[in-house]
């Protein structure tokens, strides 16, 4: 895998030093020999910092999420060698080629991971979340034998408040994405109603009162995907085939287009983009004392339910998948479900 990475860098380099030279409307920057000493302590920091954080090891699982998390961590340290590099050494450096360097190699990098990864789970179907499964059965178990929280906690890793530098750059990742993810919204709108009424005349979008962070009651928003006069409470769909979704709704619940509007919320500080779902008012109010732990944190629009399987998942496991997202929040656990989002819409599996 190193040598792969050592073909991405460089290529990610390249990349970086063409695009500046021949695209960009710029003076010319130096020689490519200028940069060797630069490239050569980039490649060694980029496999060292793999090697540090375990991104090499074979017996790991490619595009795992603790993989993931410890990939990007990674990246970031080797982010931070790049950066540093550049402005200690030699401040001439065209700051321009260093951050498309660190893009397009990081890009890169996943790119890959995602390439084999996808070609080995078609040879030999493995799962690549074994360890956080064993330690949601683990969650399981003790929720079945006590509803206390010091029970559910035992043996599992005591549950650590992230600080302010986690809340606020949370809090910026959420408004970068929401105001992406509302744009798209608008500009599908006229083409989604148009659909949506065409199979069902009736409301583009409902709106359903949920539960967020601290038990607070809120107003979200949905693309409409059922029949006009299912309602509004029912329960989910547990199959594709249910009655009650009309054939415009399948296919936005299919690639969770439905969810788009949900921007709105998390723009409003309702919703953030990575937690757990916000759950229905009649739900929470059968939760046992160590469910309501999953509303300790705002409610998201993916989290690590939807990327570990959906409804996929038997009923009994979903609030476990919630808290342990609760008991290890962190940020680069919350770019790693973001990114293992991504395929899981490109390739839905369990999202009916």
């Amino acid at each position: 895998m190193w040598l792969l990475d050592i073909i991405v860098v460089l290529g990610g380099f390249s990349l970086a030093y063409g695009l500046r030279e021949f695209a960009l409307p710029l003076p010319s920057i130096q020689p490519l020999s200028f940069y060797s000493s630069f490239i050569i302590a980039s490649v060694v920091a980029f496999v060292f910092s793999f090697t540090f954080f375990g991104v090499y090891d074979r017996k790991r699982v490619l595009l795992s999420l603790s993989y993931l998390v410890d990939f990007l961590k990674g990246l970031f340290l080797w982010g931070a060698f790049v950066v540093a590099f550049s402005y200690f050494t030699r401040t001439d450096y065209s700051r321009a080629v260093v951050i498309m360097f660190f893009a397009s190699a990081s890009g890169f990098a996943y790119i890959s991971r995602f390439f084999l990864a996808w070609r080995l789970s078609r040879a030999t179907k493995e799962n690549g979340d074994t360890e956080i499964k064993n330690t949601i059965s683990e969650m399981v178990r003790l929720s079945r034998v006590s509803s206390d929280e010091l029970s559910l906690l035992e043996g599992l890793r005591v549950r650590r408040i992230p600080g302010a530098f986690y809340f606020i750059t949370k809090r910026i990742i959420d408004i970068v994405f929401a105001i992406i993810g509302l744009l798209f919204t608008v500009l599908l709108f006229p083409l989604i109603s148009f659909f949506i009424r065409k199979d069902s005349p009736g409301k583009t979008l409902i709106k359903q009162d949920r539960i967020g962070l601290n038990g607070k009651k809120f107003v979200i928003y949905k693309f409409r995907t059922m029949k006009i006069e299912t309602p509004l409470y029912e329960q989910s769909p547990r199959d594709s085939g249910d009655s009650r979704i009309t054939k415009a709704g399948r296919a936005l619940r299919k690639y969770s287009i439905d969810e788009f509007p949900q921007f709105w919320n998390v723009l409003k500080g309702d919703m953030s983009v990575v937690g757990p779902r916000p759950e229905m008012p009649f739900v929470a109010e059968r939760y046992n004392e160590w469910q309501k732990i999953r509303l300790t944190v705002k409610p998201g629009i993916t989290g690590a339910w939807q990327i570990l399987g959906r409804k996929d998942i038997p009923l009994e496991e979903n609030l476990e998948y919630d808290i342990y997202y609760v008991f290890h929040q962190s940020l680069f656990l919350d770019l790693a479900i973001i990114l293992k989002t991504v395929p899981h819409l490109l390739f839905p599996r369990g999202a009916y």
